[in-house]
């Protein structure tokens, strides 16, 4: 299980998906992250305005929040998971745009690093 997800911006603010028509920056509706997938903005092929990769992240970034400002939060679709999905598709991280919720537990299970000591024993314990 993945949890609850956000996605960070150039400057680590994250955006999560928390509620109907409501995507927070920089206070996670669950408390501080406990794990991380380090992602990379040069990665981003995406055709879209910005004179650095930082700049095309953030754009990307920003265009998918405004689209599920727009959405009804639901447990099962749309939820946060698919919000961080549709950044990554928004970016056509790494030259895809098919991501999902399976694609990012996967990344989660693979990549995912913790938060720390604190992340570890949260992310884990029972």
């Amino acid at each position: 299980m993945i949890g609850h997800t956000g996605i960070g911006d150039s400057t680590g603010v994250i955006h999560d998906f928390q509620g109907p028509y409501w995507v927070q920056a920089d206070r996670m509706m669950l408390g501080r992250a406990t794990r991380y997938i380090p992602l990379d903005p040069a990665k981003v092929r995406a055709d879209v305005p910005g004179a650095t990769d930082a700049e095309r992240w953030d754009a990307c970034v920003q265009l998918g929040c405004d689209d599920f400002r727009k959405k009804v939060h639901c447990l099962l679709y749309p939820n946060c998971n698919h919000h961080v999905a549709h950044c990554l598709n928004r970016m056509r991280y790494a030259g895809w745009a098919r991501y999902g919720m399976l694609q990012l537990w996967v990344a989660v299970l693979v990549a995912g690093r913790f938060c720390g000591v604190r992340g570890f024993l949260v992310s884990l314990a029972p």
